[in-house]
């Protein structure tokens, strides 16, 4: 139950499309294009040992939202879809649900439950972190969002990345059909920001993410327990 939610979020928020974004025109100093910046960006992205995914998308009538930091295997953070939100944690083959009201909703345990469960962590089964591990995991998300397809296309465009500031810092921009994608100018040219009509999708910590430790075993609950 709570593992589709997960894995139907994380999917859903890493959509790529603003990387299709096509077309600019009398680039300024400076520029990039497409062409050459799309595979410097895939070959970083998923080289990289670390990151943190941060945004919202909307497919339909769900409105799914991530704040997540992913290292390696591992990840831990809130996932979003529709009014109830989540905070996982999958850490070194152990994952960990921090229980809500709204995952007490979710899973039909009585409402009651949440005065002595709400604030504690109940761990997953084995089934659903197989399940959780195929799809919630740096690589696999990384993967989809840089697919060779996406960049192929993304390289062929025609996009120009100009300079631009986001949040005070230099960037590489293309703006383009309402999406905007950015990049690190300095440095390595890291994907920072996508944004679209139905996508805010940001990109942050490139190799340098800290996961926080698993919950003390006190603050672990047996879900079964709850009624």
């Amino acid at each position: 139950m709570g593992s589709r939610v997960f894995r139907r979020a994380a999917l859903a928020v890493l959509l790529a499309a603003g990387l299709a974004a096509s077309g600019c025109s009398s680039p300024p100093a400076g520029s990039k294009t497409a062409a050459k910046l799309m595979p410097q960006v895939q070959a970083l992205a998923r080289g990289a040992k670390s990151v943190h995914i941060t945004g919202s998308a909307i497919q339909g009538a769900q409105t799914f939202t991530m704040n997540v930091s992913f290292s390696g295997t591992s990840a831990a953070g809130t996932i979003g879809s529709g009014g109830g939100r989540f905070y996982l944690m999958l850490l070194n083959g152990n994952a960990f649900i921090k229980l809500n009201a709204a995952f007490l909703k979710e899973a039909k345990l009585p409402a009651s439950a949440c005065t002595t469960a709400c604030g504690k962590y109940v761990q997953l089964p084995a089934a659903s972190i197989s399940q959780l591990t195929g799809a919630f995991t740096m690589h696999a998300l990384v993967n989809q969002a840089f697919s060779t397809k996406t960049i192929d296309s993304a390289a062929a465009s025609g996009c120009v990345f100009s300079p631009a500031t986001l949040d005070g810092q230099p960037v590489l921009q293309c703006h383009q059909g309402g999406y905007t994608v950015d990049v690190a100018a300095h440095g390595n040219p890291y994907m920072l920001l996508i944004t679209g009509p139905n996508e805010h999708i940001a990109f942050s910590d490139w190799n340098s993410v800290t996961l926080p430790p698993p919950p003390p075993a006190r603050q672990v609950i047996n879900l079964s327990k709850l009624g």
